[in-house]
């Protein structure tokens, strides 16, 4: 079955990439797709799923599926659908790309954040003191953090690719550590990052965001290890 589905997802897929079934067309019905692909309605719903997983398509309650038209919120969907979804064997490599993307973002923050920004960070880090001992309200700053950076980075599709990633990545990092110690340690490395940033150091900034980032994915190897 699962072989089945995943030929039906290629081929469709190749449709849309191909502009065969263009966006804000209605996707066939089941019981077109299940004579089309000789499949029963359990491995028609699997396909589609699938592909409204990717952002391939979108679905409108009492109404039907359709190909969905090109959108950064779609790509974003997908990334986190594939973050959520990922098993901890491909999640190294999720804290990989973040290490990539966040270097940078810091670094062109640091070029093109204005005093809004800084005032936002500094304000954020305020709260993660407050954090202290709650994993849930620390999370939720922590998050905030990375968001700004990367919103003060000015590009969207960075903004776009973390906001997907990120709650995944900092869900693994408090459900595995949180003791009093890390809490200083965290906060420590954001306070670093805030200053670079600040000062206006690019480079110290994408090093500051390197090394806090480098720390999760060797506490991450180490559980693993």
């Amino acid at each position: 079955m699962k072989q089945l589905s995943n030929k039906i997802v290629k081929e469709l897929e190749g449709e849309i990439l191909a502009g065969r079934l263009p966006s804000g067309e209605r996707l066939p019905s089941e019981e077109k797709l299940c004579g089309r692909f000789e499949a029963s309605r359990t491995v028609i719903r699997e396909a589609i799923q699938q592909l409204r997983g990717r952002g391939l398509l979108r679905s409108e309650k009492g109404s039907g599926t359709y190909i969905a038209a090109p959108s950064l919120e779609s790509l974003g969907s997908a990334v986190e659908t594939y973050s959520a979804l990922i098993e901890e064997a491909g999640f190294l490599d999720l804290i990989d790309f973040r290490i990539l993307i966040e270097s940078e973002c810091a670094k062109l923050a640091a070029e093109r954040a204005g005093e809004r920004v800084i005032s936002n960070l500094r304000r954020i880090i305020e709260n993660m003191e407050k954090a202290r001992g709650s994993r849930t309200r620390f999370s939720e700053t922590d998050i905030a953090f990375h968001l700004t950076i990367a919103k003060a980075s000015g590009n969207e599709i960075y903004a776009i690719l973390l906001a997907a990633l990120e709650k995944r990545c900092i869900d693994y990092a408090q459900t595995n550590r949180g003791h009093d110690d890390w809490y200083d340690i965290v906060i420590d490395q954001h306070r670093d990052i805030l200053v670079a940033i600040e000062s206006g150091h690019p480079q110290v900034a994408s090093d500051a965001m390197r090394k806090h980032l480098l720390s999760s994915r060797r506490h991450f190897v180490d559980l693993k290890g």
